[in-house]
């Protein structure tokens, strides 16, 4: 019989693992599940598993920077009321925000408005340079912050990680999909159009190869290490 965290999960339509990162929307848990099949494809086994599941926080305007807080603070408090019968926790939770201006103000707000939701240990932040797994959350915190001081200014979403092959061919075939660009020692973000995005994962699921996913890949990697789960097996 199912407890209250799987009765809950399937209102939202979610497929747990014993870890899950929850995303903005559903483009997003997209492009990373099918990473996770490109790795199977190639290197025989996939990066999301029964460890470790990406769900979007939901559809449209019930997803967004609202919706992750809202879902995470929700399923953690289901979870630390629904535990094994040893005490310990069935499921784990964590956040993934978008850097850009709400994204950020939510990823601050969230853990002065309950101390029990940390930061780097169940909320995070995109960056183009990914801190170190480590152990410290102070230390994760100082690294984003070294680590990211060149591309200071500049906003990242998920789809940034897709390879730059890619991107630029979404962008012949879909003119006017990409609103606005910034550009920060090498690095591109491009803000696209909500209505495009579906666009942009037809195009990585159709024509994307393990090196156009190298950089969600290694996202994934990354994260399944923050959450404590198994990682090193996760290849470009």
């Amino acid at each position: 019989m199912s407890g209250l965290v799987e009765q809950v999960a399937a209102t939202f339509g979610w497929t747990l693992a014993r870890t899950n990162m929850i995303v903005e929307g559903t483009s997003d848990a997209a492009l990373m599940n099918h990473a996770s099949e490109l790795h199977r494809m190639v290197h025989g086994v996939p990066v999301l598993d029964q460890n470790f599941a990406v769900i979007a926080a939901g559809h449209g305007d019930d997803g967004g920077v609202d919706g992750v807080s809202r879902r995470l603070t929700a399923m953690l408090q289901i979870a630390e009321s629904d535990r094994a019968a040893n005490g310990a926790l069935r499921y784990r939770f964590g956040g993934l925000y978008d850097n850009d201006h709400a994204g950020r103000t939510a990823f601050d707000l969230l853990s002065r408005t309950d101390p029990r939701i940390r930061r780097y240990t169940e909320t995070f932040l995109l960056h183009p340079a990914m801190p170190a797994i480590g152990d410290g959350i102070s230390d994760r915190l100082i690294e984003a912050t070294t680590l990211n001081f060149p591309f200071r200014g500049l906003d990242w979403e998920i789809e940034d990680f897709c390879s730059d092959r890619l991107l630029a061919k979404f962008e012949r075939e879909n003119p006017g999909a990409v609103v606005a660009r910034n550009a920060v020692n090498g690095r591109t973000h491009r803000d696209i159009a909500r209505p495009a995005k579906a666009e942009l994962v037809s195009l990585f699921i159709a024509e994307a190869t393990i090196e156009d996913a190298r950089h969600l890949l290694g996202l994934l990697s990354t994260l399944r290490g923050y959450m404590g789960v198994a990682h090193d097996f996760v290849k470009g």
